[in-house]
């Protein structure tokens, strides 16, 4: 069991770093696919990496990691009207969430102990299919 875990977790490891492109990484993990409509996102004290994410719409299936160190949360908002959340997410672990989005403008914070007060937020951009 112990092996499957981490199994899973050097996936979930892979997928952030090939999702979030670009840049440097410290990772060794092997870049593995992510596959068609999964996001990556990485959680920490207080921001979410990337802060600006655009999808089309339809049904997409974002994947937080929290890498930080204390826990955190995914709120994704249509205005002031909470479209999904992910609650939970403590240090080390990953949560995913699959939702079916309009075209629109949306934000994603993390609402937890003010945290999205601290600039733990960001834009999400869902264009025509």
């Amino acid at each position: 069991m112990a092996q499957v875990l981490r199994g899973i977790a050097l996936l979930a490891v892979a997928a952030a770093v090939v999702a979030c492109g670009g840049g440097s990484t410290t990772s060794n993990a092997p870049a593995t696919p992510v596959p068609s409509g999964v996001i990556a996102v990485e959680a920490k004290e207080y921001a979410f990496t990337p802060s600006a994410i655009t999808v089309p719409a339809g049904s997409v299936t974002f994947s937080i990691r929290n890498v930080g160190s204390q826990e955190h949360e995914f709120e994704i908002f249509k205005g002031d009207q909470v479209v999904d959340e992910v609650e939970g997410i403590v240090p080390g672990l990953t949560k995913n969430a699959t939702v079916t989005l309009a075209a629109g403008d949306y934000t994603f914070v993390c609402k937890l102990n003010g945290h999205d007060q601290l600039g733990m937020k960001g834009t999400l951009t869902v264009t025509e299919g």
